[in-house]
């Protein structure tokens, strides 16, 4: 999901992301739940069993930073091909965003 708000002078681009996860303990999805609340730009996380629902706002944080967070807590997203082929797609996605954003802030 992607929505674009328009909040006076800044604009926030909120995007939700369904993750699977691999080789993640309980207390380490509870753990992982707590560093992604405090990231700037993280609007929403809920970690269920070997799953990741994050909302974050596209301009502020990557989907690459999340996977770089998940794995300096001992994760990894899933090896499937599903979640490779949505991973490459949620990133072409926030190029995207951050393009349209960056050619809105020079008009």
């Amino acid at each position: 999901m992607s929505t674009l708000h328009s909040e006076g002078p800044v604009e926030v681009v909120l995007v939700r992301r369904h993750l699977k996860l691999d080789h993640l303990n309980q207390l380490q999805i509870e753990l992982l739940a707590e560093v992604f609340d405090a990231e700037p730009g993280v609007a929403k996380v809920v970690v269920r069993k070997q799953w990741l629902d994050i909302d974050y706002d596209a301009a502020v944080l990557t989907l690459d930073r999340v996977i770089a967070i998940l794995e300096a807590h001992g994760g990894e997203l899933s090896q499937g091909w599903w979640t490779a082929f949505k991973a490459g797609w949620y990133r072409r996605r926030e190029e995207k965003l951050r393009s349209r954003l960056a050619e809105d802030q020079e008009s």
